[in-house]
């Protein structure tokens, strides 16, 4: 009878090693620090192509702009930029971090009818200085204008 009660608690224990090693793989954990902005992925429900959620370095926030190609030749690393967001009364300012390898097509599309839809353009990230990110924490994708200092 003791051993097979000693059996008992020996399947139990595994039992218990592999319900915890289950629980452990349905854990969600983020390999980076951050704020949760969107939720694709309920509990419960299976995580689709769009993952389980977005997350998002607020500490940090950049800017992207779409700099005609006629012009990208006079925009450089290190330039300051100004950051005019509709609703804010005052410009926030920046830096140019990064300009794009490629020249593309415009992603803002405009509702005038007599814009350019067919400009060509190349990206310019522009990192957002840190006393004016918090401002724009919860504007992440929101359109903005930019402008780029040039000297």
């Amino acid at each position: 009878d003791v051993q097979v009660a000693q059996a008992g608690v020996g399947s139990a224990r595994a039992a218990l090693e592999y319900a915890r090693a289950e629980l452990s793989l349905s854990e969600l954990r983020a390999p980076v620090a951050g704020t949760v902005l969107r939720i694709h992925t309920w509990p419960g429900e299976r995580p689709g192509s769009e993952g389980v959620l977005e997350i998002g370095n607020l500490d940090e926030l950049d800017v992207v702009a779409e700099v005609y190609e006629t012009d990208i030749m006079r925009v450089r690393c290190g330039q300051n930029a100004q950051i005019l967001v509709t609703g804010l009364p005052e410009k926030l300012r920046g830096q140019v971090v990064e300009v794009g390898w490629e020249i593309g097509r415009k992603d803002v599309l405009s509702t005038d009818p007599i814009a350019d839809v067919d400009a060509r353009v190349v990206e310019v990230r522009v990192r957002v200085n840190s006393q004016d990110t918090p401002k724009l924490a919860r504007l992440t994708h929101m359109q903005v204008q930019v402008t780029i200092e040039v000297n």
